[in-house]
C-alpha cells in the first residue's frame, strides 16, 4: 500500500548506516525492472523490501523508475504485490522500460501503482519527483508537458528558501531533450539535490550548477547482490552508502559512505548557469522556412497530426485524451472532443468522418466538422495503434491480442483475429488485397481485408520482443511489405507469401515510402539514410548519406513531396534531403521532442506534430542550398 503522509519515526540505527542525530534517513531504490520473464528480479525486490522494513531508522522509500522490465499490466501487477509488503511509507515515479513498451498506454502504472509523479515535505525540505517517458515512443527522455506545469504549480506553492531534492529516472543532463525547461523551472526555488536512476551505477557529478546523484539498480550486480541506497540527511549534509541486501536482514550490510553533499542557504547561480533565452525558445529562424502557423498544446502529443486537404481542417489528439481539430489555413481552434483515456492513435480521416483510438480500450468515430462522437467500439483493453481505413472498413490492432475490422458507418464488428502475439502500437499498412500489421510478439500478420483469414505470418529470425516489426509503419511497393526493426534491419517481404525477399543491415523502427513506390527510405541510428529500390529482388541502395543528424532512435516514419524526402527525428529536429542523391537540402529544429510526423498538404507545405505538444504548419522553399 502506498502511505500519502509520512509517519516520522524516532528510532534509528547505526547498524543500517544511518546517522543516530536527528535527522531524515530514506532509501533510494531504482532500476528493479520486474519482469515476468525473469523471477530473480522479483526474488532481489524482495529482499530489498525485507531489508527495508527490518530498519526502523528508514523514514521513507523513493522509487527512481523502471519498476518493471516491458510496462505489461502482468509486471505491474507483479510489483504492485511486492510493493504491498513495504512498511515504510512510498513515492514512486516512472521509467522509460514502464512507458515505451506499456500496452495500457501507461494508464495501469497510473491506476495501480499510483500516480507517477509525487511532492511531500519531510523536515522542512521538498522532495518532487516527475516521470520522464518517453511515452510510447523510442525517443530520448522528456519530462511530459503536462507535467511541466504540474511542476511549476508545485514549485510555487514551496517557500523561497526551503531546500529542495528532485527526483527523476533520467539526469538532468542532454539525456533528457527538456532538460533546461527542467531546471529553469528548478532556478526558481532552492533546489540543492537531483537524483535518477537509469544507469545501474552509483556515481555523482554537477548539472548546470545543481549537485546530482545517479544511484544503483536494485538488481543483483558483480558480486554484491541485489540492494539499493541509504540516504541520510543530518545538519545539512547529505550522505550515501550503498546497502546490500540478503534473504535475511540479519546478514545485509552497509558499505562505507561513497558521496556526500553540503546542503546550502540558496544555490542562487543556477539561474545565471542556465540563462535559456527567448531566442533559444523561439523557433530558430531558416531562409528556407518559415513557419506559417503554430499552436503548443497543454498536453504532450503522442502521434501524428492528420489533415484534410479537402475540409481544410486538421486533426490531432493529445495524452490527457483529448481530440482536437483546427483549421488548416491558420491554425484557429475549431473543436475539442474527450475521452477517458490518453490517446497515443494517430487518427484516420475518411468520407467526412474521424477515427481514432483511445486508451479507454474504446474506438471511437467522430464527426469531422463538428467532433461530435457518431459511435464507439469497446475493446478489452486499451488502443494504442491507429486505425487504417480503405473501402468503408477501419483497421485497428488492439492491447487485448486481437485485431480488428470494423465497419466504418456503423462500428460494427466485420471480423477479429483474437491470437495476436503481444499488443499492438502501430498504423497498418491496407489495400484491397491485404492488411498487415506487426505486433510486440515479435511479429508481422497479413490478413485478408474481406474475410480476416490469416494469409500469412512473418516472424522475426532474432527471437525476442525487442526485435519486434511493432513499431514501424509497414509500407508496400512492387509486390513487397518493407518494414524495419530494433535489431538495425530492413527487411522486404513478398507480399503473397511472407517470405524474406531481402534483408538489409541499417534501420531501427523508421521508414517510409516515395510517392511513385520506387525507393524506399531507411533512417539508420546512426547518423545514416538510405535510399532502396523497391523493384529488385535483391537490396539495392541507390544512395547512403550521412544525415549529419548524428544518433537517432525515433521511429517516425518518412514521407516525400517536391522530391524531397521529410525525416522526422527524436531530437525535434527535421530534415529535408533530395531524392535524387540524399543530398541535404534544409532542416530546421522545431521542438524540444521527437517529431512525431511531417504530413504533405500541399506543395511545399507540411503539417508537423511534436511530442511536447506542438503543432505547426511549415513551408519552404523547393529551392533550398544544394
Amino acid at each position: 500500500m502506498k502511505f500519502c503522509t509520512l509517519i516520522i519515526l524516532a528510532a534509528s540505527c547505526l547498524i543500517c548506516g544511518c546517522n543516530t542525530d536527528p535527522g531524515t534517513c530514506f532509501a533510494l531504490v531504482a532500476d528493479t525492472h520486474i519482469s515476468i520473464n525473469n523471477p530473480g528480479y522479483s526474488t532481489g525486490l524482495q529482499s530489498v523490501i525485507r531489508d527495508i522494513n527490518s530498519q526502523d531508522s528508514i523514514d521513507f522509500v523513493i522509487l527512481a523508475g523502471d519498476i518493471t522490465e516491458f510496462g505489461s499490466d502482468q509486471e505491474i501487477a507483479m510489483a504492485a504485490e511486492l510493493l504491498d509488503l513495504l512498511e515504510k511509507p512510498w513515492y514512486i515515479l516512472s521509467g522509460n522500460h514502464d512507458s515505451k513498451w506499456s500496452e495500457s498506454g501507461c494508464n495501469t502504472f497510473l491506476e495501480i501503482l499510483g500516480p507517477e509523479q509525487f511532492s511531500f515535505v519531510h523536515n522542512d525540505i521538498a522532495y518532487i519527483g516527475t516521470n520522464s517517458g518517453p511515452n510510447m515512443r523510442m525517443a530520448p527522455a522528456m519530462v511530459p508537458r503536462e507535467s511541466l506545469v504540474w511542476l511549476d504549480s508545485v514549485l510555487k506553492t514551496i517557500p523561497p528558501k526551503m531546500p529542495v531534492v528532485y527526483i527523476n529516472h533520467y539526469p538532468l543532463t542532454e539525456d533528457m531533450s527538456n532538460y533546461r525547461k527542467v531546471i529553469e523551472l528548478l532556478a526558481t526555488r532552492n533546489t540543492q539535490l537531483a537524483l535518477c536512476g537509469h544507469y545501474h551505477k552509483n556515481e555523482a557529478f554537477t548539472t548546470v550548477g545543481i549537485p546530482s546523484v545517479k544511484c544503483r539498480s536494485a538488481l543483483s550486480g558483480g558480486t554484491e547482490g541485489p540492494g539499493y541506497n541509504l540516504v541520510s540527511i543530518q545538519k545539512g549534509k547529505v550522505t550515501f552508502r550503498e546497502r546490500i541486501a540478503q534473504e535475511q536482514p540479519a546478514g545485509s550490510y552497509t558499505l562505507p559512505a561513497w558521496h556526500t553533499v553540503s546542503l546550502t542557504k540558496k544555490r542562487s547561480r543556477l539561474a545565471d548557469s542556465l540563462a535559456v533565452t527567448a531566442q533559444e525558445e523561439a523557433v530558430p529562424s531558416n531562409p528556407y522556412v518559415e513557419v506559417v502557423w503554430s499552436l503548443q498544446d497543454e498536453s504532450d502529443i503522442g502521434s501524428a497530426a492528420v489533415a484534410d486537404t479537402l475540409s481544410g481542417i486538421v486533426v490531432f489528439a493529445n495524452t490527457k485524451g483529448t481530440v482536437k481539430a483546427v483549421a488548416l489555413e491558420d491554425g484557429k481552434a475549431l473543436w475539442s472532443t474527450s475521452t477517458n483515456g490518453k490517446i497515443f492513435s494517430t487518427p484516420a480521416i475518411s468520407r467526412d468522418r474521424v477515427f481514432i483510438g483511445s486508451t479507454d480500450k474504446n474506438v471511437y468515430c467522430l464527426d469531422l466538422h463538428s467532433g461530435q462522437i457518431i459511435w464507439t467500439r469497446p475493446t478489452g483493453k486499451s488502443i494504442v495503434a491507429s486505425p487504417s481505413v480503405v473501402e468503408g472498413t477501419v483497421f485497428i490492432g488492439g492491447s487485448d491480442g486481437t485485431f480488428r475490422a470494423l465497419d466504418a458507418e456503423n462500428g460494427m464488428l466485420l471480423w477479429e483475429y483474437p491470437h495476436i502475439s503481444g499488443f499492438m502500437e502501430s498504423k497498418p499498412y491496407a489495400d484491397s488485397s491485404q492488411v498487415v500489421a506487426g505486433s510486440w510478439g515479435n511479429e508481422l500478420y497479413s490478413f485478408h481485408p474481406g474475410t480476416g483469414k490469416v494469409q500469412w505470418i512473418w516472424e522475426n529470425k532474432q527471437r525476442g520482443r525487442s526485435y519486434s516489426p511493432a513499431a514501424t509503419w509497414p509500407v508496400k511497393a512492387h509486390g513487397k511489405i518493407f518494414i524495419t526493426t530494433p535489431e538495425r534491419k530492413c527487411y522486404a517481404i513478398d507480399a503473397l507469401t511472407g517470405k524474406t525477399v531481402w534483408e538489409a543491415g541499417g534501420g531501427r523502427e523508421s521508414i517510409g515510402l516515395s510517392e511513385d513506390g520506387q525507393q524506399v527510405y531507411v533512417k539508420t541510428m546512426f547518423d545514416s539514410l538510405y535510399a532502396f529500390l523497391t523493384a529488385p529482388q535483391k537490396a539495392e541502395s541507390i544512395w547512403r548519406v550521412a544525415g549529419g543528424f548524428g544518433y537517432e532512435i525515433g521511429p517516425s516514419p518518412i514521407t516525400e513531396q517536391d522530391d524531397l524526402v521529410f525525416v522526422p527525428l527524436a531530437t525535434g529536429s527535421l530534415y529535408a534531403y533530395n531524392r535524387h542523391d540524399g543530398s541535404e537540402a534544409w532542416h530546421i529544429r522545431l521542438s524540444d521532442g521527437l517529431i512525431n510526423h511531417a504530413q504533405p498538404v500541399a506543395p511545399s507545405r507540411l503539417v508537423v506534430s511534436t511530442m511536447d505538444g506542438r503543432v505547426l504548419l511549415i513551408s519552404y522553399k523547393i529551392d533550398g542550398p544544394q
